[in-house]
């Protein structure tokens, strides 16, 4: 009797009834719909990335700009650091280009992390400036060691400590022993006594 009501209803409710007694396979049919909006949304990222290539390739910045930024928004990293990179260098653009640096290093970039924390570190926003730079650092970003030392030789963003300053000082040098500015902060180190 029960498979004869199942039938009866599936051609009265057309597919309706299909999610009564397979409320299981429904479950799937509705990870698999939210997989195949996740592969849309992906695919229209992939067609506004392609589609701001070629206006950049032609040459027609006002035109991709656009669609950089509404990439760059919607999560792609290498949208993000093009963006900045506009902003920053071509459009001479200082707040623009901030806010792109720094969606690309809350994304993990550890070069967008460094150049954020140098950015607010010239807005003389300390704090903020000392995390993003010291987390650059801390994920290996050796650009990133001298000015952590000069943050801690200092005291800017955080407490003062010379300590901290030789460590990361020393890290640069073996990562970079030819850079002057590296060398410099090395000298006034052991002037102080470290």
């Amino acid at each position: 009797m029960q498979s004869w009501h199942v039938s009866h209803h599936r051609h009265r409710a057309g597919s309706v009834v299909g999610l009564i007694p397979l409320s299981g396979l429904f479950a799937k049919d509705t990870l698999y719909a939210e997989g195949s909006v996740m592969d849309m949304e992906q695919e229209l990222l992939n067609d506004v990335i392609r589609e701001y290539r070629q206006l950049m390739e032609a040459g027609d910045l006002p035109a991709a700009l656009p669609l950089i930024r509404q990439a760059a928004h919607w999560g792609d990293l290498e949208s993000q650091i093009l963006a900045a990179d506009l902003y920053m260098n071509t459009l001479q653009n200082p707040a623009q280009a901030l806010e792109y640096t720094r969606l690309a290093a809350l994304n993990g970039d550890t070069e967008s992390m460094l150049n954020l924390g140098m950015m607010l570190r010239e807005r003389r926003e300390f704090d903020k400036a000392f995390y993003f730079i010291q987390k650059a650092a801390m994920a290996g970003c050796t650009r990133a060691y001298e000015p952590l030392a000069a943050m801690y030789m200092m005291g800017q963003g955080t407490p003062r400590d010379l300590q901290q300053a030789k460590y990361w000082n020393l890290q640069g040098l073996e990562a970079d022993p030819e850079n002057a500015g590296l060398q410099r902060q090395h000298r006034v180190l052991e002037k102080a006594g470290c």
